[in-house]
């Protein structure tokens, strides 16, 4: 049917939603690929390359982190090619850093391959290698079977899982933040604090959907992340998404239990999180949205980079100031321009108040302006943890141009200062038109939008890849003993 005046802003926006989903579907499909080392191998007993009298009654792994046991293994093949490793691994080590497994009694002579999993107890992601020993003198090694590559399928649906995570915390937050800090405060009967009528009223009734689906977004995405991590890790196809023993070893591990605490926040929010908004409590309502943000905010940080390494706690604290801020202006973003193509319909539906100065209403005006200044502030935050998360986690130049994470950091600090100075200049523009124009004002509120969705995507790219520090340290000692294979997440 054709498009009225009525629906059309609200079509054109709703494809705007499918359009970001399918680009950073695009995106992660597109350029999805195996991710960097995290848990290094560090020695290993025997040695990479060791010529031993015996056969070894066990084989020890060390690596230069903490490893999730449940979701590692170890394959030892011997001279004649049959498997000779006993039983699963057990943790070995100080700090459960290792891995050990027994060999079988058979005293073949010749070279032995060892082939390695290891998934990263922190930000879990998984990585594998090759080594070789041999018993009395080296021979032709039997060809290894090793793990399979990273499932190209997997990892791209992990991925897009956290973009829409992200996405839907946006939402989330955004209108939370509009519709406490924005708009004019509504009671609960449905009138403006201090006022006759309630003139924002429909306002806060606009945001409801948003906030919804900003709900079940993160939800969604949340349970595709914890059920789909467990065969990410494992290099599986998605066949195996509802294999119950790696949801298992999936729901054991910190990741598992950050996902599961995340679901319990959204449950709350379900529960008090339209009760919180509808109060006129001023100080209290705006406490109790920012503990529940920041609480959502921190399970982002709980399982990022900043879980291992110097000044944990630190870091910490500004990856979720850095989150909460991403959400608040991208949510905050999405929020106004809901409320924009509210007044287009209102404007469209009477053509006579163009060009008058009420196409933006006095309501609708101050709510932009009030919002104007949260974004800025947002927007000096994400420039000022960002900084600090690059200085930590790039750790020097030759890092930042010389690693896939360095240079990804620098295409998304490209595209935010472009979206920054383009925003700028469209608002300029816009504020200084003869007509205010409700629509001129979306379409630079759109093309903002645009521009997170492109930094959201190099984000979760971010994500899946080890801190330049890290990945420039295994560049220039080689990964630490053995050769490292595949890698996935």
């Amino acid at each position: 049917m054709p498009l009225t005046a009525t629906t059309a802003p609200l079509r054109r926006l709703a494809a705007v939603i499918v359009l970001a989903f399918a680009l950073a579907l695009g995106g992660q499909l597109a350029l999805a690929g195996p991710a960097a080392a995290h848990a290094d191998l560090v020695s290993s007993s025997p040695s990479d390359g060791a010529v031993l009298a015996s056969e070894p009654a066990r084989v020890t792994l060390l690596f230069s982190e903490e490893v999730t046991l449940r979701l590692s293994s170890v394959k030892v093949v011997g001279p004649d090619g049959r498997r000779v490793d006993s039983g699963t691994p057990q943790a070995a080590g100080s700090g459960e850093d290792g891995l050990t497994v027994g060999l079988t009694a058979d005293q073949q002579q010749g070279t032995f391959v060892l082939d390695w999993l290891a998934t990263a107890a922190d930000d879990g992601h998984a990585t594998s290698g090759t080594l070789t020993f041999s018993v009395g003198a080296p021979s032709r090694a039997a060809a290894a079977t090793g793990f399979a590559a990273p499932d190209r399928v997997t990892d791209a649906v992990l991925d897009l899982a956290i973009w829409a995570g992200l996405a839907g915390l946006a939402l989330l937050v955004g209108c939370a933040a509009i519709r406490l800090h924005c708009l004019p405060a509504v009671t609960d009967a449905g009138t403006d604090a201090g006022t006759d009528a309630g003139a924002d009223a429909p306002f806060a009734a606009d945001l409801r959907w948003p906030a919804t689906l900003g709900w079940a977004a993160l939800l969604a995405g949340t349970l595709v992340q914890l059920f789909s991590y467990g065969p990410s890790t494992q290099r599986e196809s998605l066949a195996h998404i509802m294999d119950r023993s790696l949801l298992s070893a999936t729901l054991s591990t910190h990741e598992g239990h950050t996902l599961v605490a995340r679901i319990i926040l959204l449950a709350l929010i379900a529960a008090v999180g339209e009760i919180v908004l509808r109060r006129a409590a001023g100080v209290v309502s705006v406490v109790a949205a920012a503990v529940l943000t920041l609480a959502l905010a921190a399970t982002w940080s709980e399982i990022s980079h900043a879980s291992s390494g110097s000044l944990v706690p630190l870091a910490l604290a500004v990856t979720t100031l850095h989150v909460t801020a991403m959400a608040v202006w991208a949510g905050g973003l999405f929020t106004i321009a809901v409320l924009l193509t509210r007044a287009t319909r209102a404007e469209r539906a009477a053509p006579a108040t163009r060009g008058t100065g009420a196409d933006v209403g006095p309501d609708l005006g101050s709510t932009t302006a009030r919002f104007s200044r949260l974004a800025l502030g947002s927007v000096a935050v994400l420039a000022a943890t960002g900084l600090y998360q690059a200085f930590r986690e790039v750790g020097s130049f030759a890092a930042l141009t010389g690693t896939p994470y360095g240079r990804l950091l620098l295409v998304k600090a490209a595209v935010f200062l472009l979206v920054i100075v383009v925003a700028a200049w469209s608002r300029t523009l816009v504020s200084r038109a003869r007509e205010r124009s409700s629509v001129a004002l979306r379409r630079s509120i759109l093309f903002e939008l645009a521009g997170v969705t492109a930094v959201l995507v190099v984000t979760v790219l971010l994500i899946g890849n080890a801190p330049a520090r890290d990945a420039r340290k295994a560049q220039v000692t080689g990964t630490g003993t053995g050769t490292v294979a595949a890698q996935g997440r």
